[in-house]
């Protein structure tokens, strides 16, 4: 899992946020409130002073009754604040915060004034430490969530690391905890159970079948070779046997191929192949499939191509690509062309409905509803069989109708 997309790093930024917004909101509305105890302190004292001032006409009663402002009427007001317009102002002189509340009354002017600056000194003092809690507080938000964040994702960085390795049998306490973890724990086991049971009958059912498979086989193979020797004078019949030897000889290899395709890729053992041999024989195999139709069959390669790959998994691959091909193509053309890196399949058949191209390769999912033969086996023994290669199959719309497979090999060579 990528950081930035931890269910942790998650955890963390939502406890933080909501930090910063509770704090946000807490710093709001203490700013607020400071703001109206300013207002209401300084501004609408002044206004009553000026009010009171304006009622007695007499600015040494006002400052009589309000000893803390200091009030001026007329030539008595400072030069600096003569030419103030009436209201309210916020005036810094000399290094001094300063409110004056400016008043007309007829042609008589009134000054009050009001020094803040030890107001403004603990206003500052207040905003400080407001920003100094509020960044103090998100700290130590980050610091509880980062925390209770590793105490809350260790058991479930536990199990992950268990489900990967497919060991959750060493983690007793998973399996039997109470909470969530423990009945994903439970559940992520018995479906391992599950799944390794299926294997294990798969692997047993290819092999039971591959073994009962053999001696038949044997059996028919022995057979054939008698019948081709014994019908030597016969043309006909000769290669009527022939044609059972060769299948037979064909249909033991692929069952030797099918054990080796229920091993584990890691377990089978590739080599060098020079695959134009091979693709040429496939090829001639198929040729039978194309009696009576007016289908041409053409392969293209611009030399010899090795890769590293199992003869027997490789053949497979490319014999159902290629039986498919010509199985379905009525009229126009198979083309095989093998490069380098790539073996591509194309006919002009029907081409495969949109509606099962993402499971075409899924065991039972035949491209053609019109055809009742098969069992829509074919093309998932191709992908097995490309994964266990370490190679990749694409399907494509050919450009004249019909199909296009591509098997793109891990790596190969070109001589």
């Amino acid at each position: 899992m990528r950081a930035e997309n931890s269910l942790r790093r998650r955890l963390i930024t939502a406890c933080v946020l909501l930090a910063v917004v509770i704090g946000g909101v807490f710093a709001a509305a203490t700013y607020v409130i400071i703001e109206a105890v300013e207002y209401e302190m300084i501004d609408v004292r002044l206004s009553r002073v000026a009010a009171q001032l304006m009622d007695t006409g007499s600015p040494s009663a006002s400052s009589q009754a309000y000893g803390e402002l200091r009030i001026a009427a007329g030539a008595e007001i400072p030069e600096e604040f003569r030419t103030l317009a009436p209201g309210l102002h916020e005036l810094n002189l000399n290094g001094r915060e300063l409110h004056v509340l400016i008043v007309s009354r007829g042609a008589e002017r009134y000054a009050v004034i009001d020094d803040v600056g030890d107001f403004d000194r603990i206003e500052f003092i207040g905003f400080a430490g407001l920003w100094i809690a509020f960044f103090a507080g998100v700290l130590f938000a980050l610091a509880i969530a980062r925390t209770a964040a590793s105490r809350i994702i260790a058991p479930l960085t536990t199990l992950t690391r268990a489900v990967q390795q497919d060991d959750l049998t060493a983690h007793p306490e998973l399996l039997t905890a109470a909470d969530e973890i423990g009945v994903l724990a439970r559940a992520f086991d018995a479906s391992s159970a599950q799944l390794r049971d299926f294997l294990v009958r798969e692997r047993l059912f290819t092999a039971d079948v591959s073994h009962e498979l053999r001696t038949p086989l044997t059996v028919i193979l022995g057979a054939s070779e008698l019948l081709t020797a014994r019908l030597a004078d016969n043309a006909e019949l000769r290669a009527v046997a022939e044609r059972i030897r060769r299948t037979s000889a064909v249909t033991s290899v692929r069952v030797s191929a099918l054990l080796q395709l229920a091993r584990s890729p890691g377990k089978i053992e590739c080599g060098p192949l020079e695959l134009r041999a091979l693709v040429e024989q496939e090829i001639e195999r198929c040729r039978a499939l194309l009696d009576g139709k007016p289908v041409a069959l053409t392969f293209d390669s611009p030399g010899d191509v090795w890769v590293h790959a199992v003869p027997d998994l490789a053949a497979i691959a490319v014999g159902n690509l290629l039986r498919n091909a010509c199985h379905f193509t009525e009229r126009g053309s198979v083309r095989v062309v093998l490069a380098a890196e790539m073996l591509v399949i194309e006919d002009t058949g029907p081409g495969v409905p949109q509606a099962v191209r993402g499971r075409l390769f899924e065991p039972f999912v035949r491209g053609s509803d019109e055809s009742s033969t098969g069992w829509g086996l074919g093309l998932s023994i191709v992908k097995r069989v490309a994964d266990h290669l370490g190679w990749a199959i694409r399907l494509d719309d050919a450009p004249h109708g019909g199909s296009r497979f591509t098997l793109m090999f891990a790596s190969s060579k070109q001589t």
